[in-house]
């Protein structure tokens, strides 16, 4: 027959508590990585977009070289990086701003007519079916203080909502500080 030996009570109020403050801090780790994400925007990221209540940060350091097509009157410029489920893409077309190098473009009158200013999101998170992981700015203002072929500062603020989520707008801000293709 086995023999158990009493515990004393003070080594069972120990193991106790040492359950207890792994359990707390296993969840505190847990929240830590949540909140990487949803953090206030600070505004040292090349790429910082707030929507749907998160923050989502491309750092110009992780930035994979940014998919760019300069042509004529054409900019076509994709921002993303490895293991980051979110990228943003950028297309302005026929808006002269290779000339200015700024502009201010007030979306949806902007785009009457033709399409000459797209500003669009991808969240590979958004628990939605897959077009509308793709997100759309469909009203508001997109401020492009500078561009070049090396240089995009841009800030935009307004609404929008998945590829065929229609009437569900959420606001959308952020804004690009990003050397492209350093």
């Amino acid at each position: 027959m086995m023999y158990f030996k009493r515990l004393n009570p003070y080594n069972y109020l120990l193991s106790v508590f040492m359950a207890v403050a792994l359990l707390v801090s296993c969840k505190n780790i847990e929240k830590k990585d949540v909140t990487g994400l949803t953090d206030k925007p600070t505004g040292t990221h090349a790429v910082e977009v707030t929507m749907e209540n998160q923050v989502f940060h491309i750092r110009q350091e992780n930035l994979l070289s940014v998919k760019s097509t300069f042509t004529k009157d054409s900019i076509l410029l994709l921002f993303r990086a490895d293991k980051n489920p979110f990228q943003l893409n950028l297309n302005l077309t026929h808006t002269d701003i290779l000339n200015m190098q700024k502009a201010t473009f007030i979306i949806p009158d902007t785009n009457a007519g033709k399409i000459k200013v797209d500003l669009n999101f991808f969240n590979a998170d958004r628990d939605v079916s897959r077009i509308n992981k793709r997100v759309v700015f469909k009203k508001g203002t997109i401020e492009i203080k500078k561009l070049t072929e090396n240089k995009l500062e841009m800030i935009f603020t307004g609404e929008g909502s998945g590829m065929t989520e229609w009437g569900g707008n959420f606001p959308i801000s952020g804004q690009i500080n990003a050397t492209l293709n350093p």
